[in-house]
């Protein structure tokens, strides 16, 4: 996010940002020995430390949402007694999480991502992603073919990956209640900590302690992974894609949307349009055979809540307000982003535009220290002429998140149809959102801070439970292994049962 003021008002708006960099949430003081050129003294951490307290206070719309001030004050005292006598930036890290994750907001946290690249810099990465399938680490990377997915992974150089895991479970946010979320996310950092923890090098081999169901226990020597050079075009790629099968009876259609970010907003409407389309071209070819769609959001960690609405006219009726409302906090420091500048340029009354301009102005006019509530109030329309007229599943996951979750509890709310898969990474009552960035003056440790609230209905009920979806699908080593996905089979399933009753 940059410091222009059409950015943190489009920001504000348009995101309901799910942060993809994992925070630091620390449950026990553990000595990490990694970093060993930044140490930092007891009394530089404290110092930060008091700093991120005063910048969440002021800053966060609702630091009291999910835990008591007592929770908060004491969580700080536990921080101040982790590391006075100093420690590495990670060991800062971990003080920092003390604090943070009370607040149980995945929004609010110290970034990881920062801390990750600098551990890859010096360690490497291992090349391959893991999952966790009843308490054993399962290779589940389809795109590493030097060890079968589904195979386990038993030792690193002779130590313990599920110790690895532990610490990375230290090391990634909550987001409420969310404990399968925060899983999944130490799973996807696992993988950056565990060179560390060896005290590996980047092109260093390690010794991977294996077992497969066909192949027995066996070994097999990996090398340690440098920093990947950034892709600038990730983001600007096509996030949508549509796959369609034809049976005797029943045409079905899936569409996977891996996120609600990116750069091509026409693309990506355009190809919401053009999926759409082609579903009511099939039916009206074949009017007898009955419709059936899957939504797949699973690794979906938000984005734009302008893209997650284009997806929504497909499936309704009538006019849907979502979300129902912003809440704002201001600070000295979101104060200071707004600049000069304004809105200024004729907006029509019924367009989102609109609300950017009166947006602008309430946060302008907002003092330092006050909270003004700003209602969405310009509905999205139902696309009469291609809306799906069928069954539809949602496919879900622990790293289903924000945007994700906002739009799954909109299709929960009006009976869209049939979740699929495991809980997301949040509740169906609003997120907060909006992250604003900040450095650390001691430890230059990055920091996000959530600025809004987002609130789903007019009730602004706030919830820390997570979405149960309605048929809740684990996956075994086995599916990994076979390649088989029994998330999306158990959706496939499910229409094809509805459609014959």
């Amino acid at each position: 996010m940059n410091d222009s003021v059409f950015s943190f008002v489009r920001v504000f708006l348009f995101c309901i940002l799910m942060s993809t960099e994992f925070i630091a949430s620390c449950q026990e003081t553990t000595h990490v020995q990694a970093l060993a050129t930044d140490f930092l003294s007891g009394e530089s951490i404290q110092s930060d430390l008091d700093t991120l307290k005063s910048w969440i206070e002021a800053m966060h719309p609702s630091p009291f949402a999910r835990c008591t001030e007592q929770e908060w004050n004491s969580a700080f005292k536990e921080a101040s007694l982790m590391y006075n006598g100093g420690g590495t930036q990670l060991a800062a890290a971990q003080v920092f999480a003390r604090l943070t994750h009370v607040l149980k907001d995945s929004h609010t946290c110290v970034s990881l991502k920062a801390l990750a690249e600098n551990l890859i810099e010096l360690h490497g990465k291992v090349p391959f992603e893991i999952t966790t399938i009843q308490n054993r680490m399962i290779l589940a990377d389809k795109n590493f073919t030097s060890i079968p997915q589904g195979t386990e992974i038993q030792e690193l150089n002779g130590q313990s990956p599920r110790m690895v895991l532990g610490m990375a479970l230290q090391l990634v946010p909550i987001e409420g209640d969310a404990t399968i979320a925060q899983l999944r996310l130490a799973e996807r950092f696992w993988n950056d900590l565990a060179p560390m923890m060896m005290q590996a090098s980047p092109s260093d081999s390690i010794l991977l302690g294996l077992k497969h169901e066909d192949q027995g226990e066996f070994e097999h020597i990996i090398a340690i992974e440098p920093m990947e050079p950034s892709n600038s075009e990730a983001s600007a790629s096509d996030p949508i894609s549509w796959t369609f099968t034809e049976n005797s009876d029943a045409h079905m259609a899936l569409l996977s949307v891996s996120s609600f970010h990116c750069k091509r907003k026409r693309q990506f409407n355009r190809s919401l349009k053009i999926g759409f389309k082609n579903a009511a071209r099939i039916q009206k070819k074949s009017p007898e055979k009955r419709n059936g769609l899957i939504i797949d959001l699973r690794g979906n960690a938000g984005g734009h809540v302008a893209l997650m609405e284009m997806l929504i006219p497909y499936l309704t009726n009538r006019p849907v307000y979502l979300p129902h409302a912003v809440s704002i906090r201001q600070s000295a420091y979101t104060q200071s982003l707004q600049g000069k500048s304004r809105f200024s340029w004729p907006t029509r009354r019924q367009s989102h535009f609109h609300e950017m301009k009166q947006f602008a102005k309430a946060l302008h006019e907002t003092p330092v220290g006050n909270t003004v509530e700003i209602p969405f109030d310009m509905p999205t329309l139902p696309n009469k002429r291609h809306h799906f007229d069928g069954e539809t599943a949602l496919l879900l996951d622990g790293l289903s998140a924000s945007a994700s979750v906002a739009f799954a509890s909109w299709f929960i709310q009006n009976s869209i149809g049939s979740t699929f898969g495991e809980s997301p990474m949040g509740s169906a009552s609003g997120t907060f959102g909006n992250p604003v960035k900040r450095t650390l003056p001691q430890t230059g440790l990055t920091v996000n801070i959530a600025t809004a609230q987002y609130f789903s209905s007019a009730s602004h009920e706030w919830d820390s439970k997570p979405i149960l979806p309605d048929y809740g699908v684990s996956w075994s080593a086995n599916d990994f292994t076979n390649g088989h996905d029994p998330v999306l089979a158990a959706a496939y399933r499910w229409l094809q049962s509805v459609q014959i009753q």
